[in-house]
């Protein structure tokens, strides 16, 4: 379940429910608003390239899109599972032939499934940290020795050089690369690990961004990746 990171006041607000709710209401226009605009492309083409590429050779697998949302990328998954009734019902429409599920997070293995991958977007940043390592660890549950769990976070690298302070619930959380492998633990390693969104996009003119995206894309697999806005992890489940 989304939960809010209690290390701002402007979270307290938000209790899970409520964050739930909040989905449900904006379940109908979400793809229009956050994804039909040249901002939310650049952002969706740079995240399908990697789980195109990272979930290749688990094509017709069993494959698990944690916090699946409206199904955005359905496609890749045979299951999704999501908190919101609503969105859930979203992504069931768009994909009447995969199994879609209604249930938090942390509470995975109550399904009895497993998996081959599961991938979950957007999802961590709005976590406690102990709620993630809590996820992780159900994951490793449910990941059959040899699959891997696709995830993203902020950069902390990137809002301490801004000095970007989330001011509520949403993104309000942010890790480094070394307290990332710290919550890995011994379940899991790190295959894979790019840059999302190097450059501040939201600065430039919408008729650009097209053209930056490549440059973009080459920055997230050098050490400079750490400065992107968002990291992407691809972490194997070890025996």
């Amino acid at each position: 379940m989304l939960i809010p990171n209690p290390q701002s006041n402007a979270n307290q607000e938000f209790s899970p429910e409520t964050v739930v709710r909040r989905y449900d209401d904006w379940a109908a226009s979400y793809d229009e608003d956050r994804f039909e605009n040249s901002y939310g492309r650049y952002v969706h083409a740079q995240e399908e390239r990697l789980l195109r590429r990272w979930l290749a050779s688990f094509r017709g697998g069993r494959v698990l899109s944690l916090a699946c949302g409206t199904g955005r990328f359905m496609e890749f998954a045979s299951h999704g599972l999501d908190p919101s009734h609503e969105m859930a019902a979203v992504a069931r429409r768009k994909h009447p032939a995969k199994t879609i599920l209604v249930g938090c997070a942390e509470d995975l293995p109550k399904h009895g499934l497993s998996f081959n991958a599961i991938f979950c977007l957007h999802l961590f940043m709005h976590l406690t940290p102990s709620l993630i390592a809590q996820i992780l660890e159900v994951c490793a549950q449910c990941v059959r020795p040899g699959g891997v769990l696709i995830f993203d976070l902020p950069s902390a690298r990137r809002r301490a050089l801004t000095g970007f302070r989330p001011a509520g619930w949403h993104a309000g959380n942010a890790l480094t690369h070394p307290q990332v492998q710290g919550m890995l633990g011994e379940r899991w390693r790190i295959r894979h690990c790019r840059g999302i969104l190097f450059f501040p996009i939201h600065r430039v003119p919408s008729r650009l961004r097209t053209w930056l995206r490549p440059l973009d894309d080459a920055f997230s697999t050098t050490p400079l990746k750490h400065g992107a806005s968002y990291l992407i992890y691809c972490a194997q489940r070890l025996p």
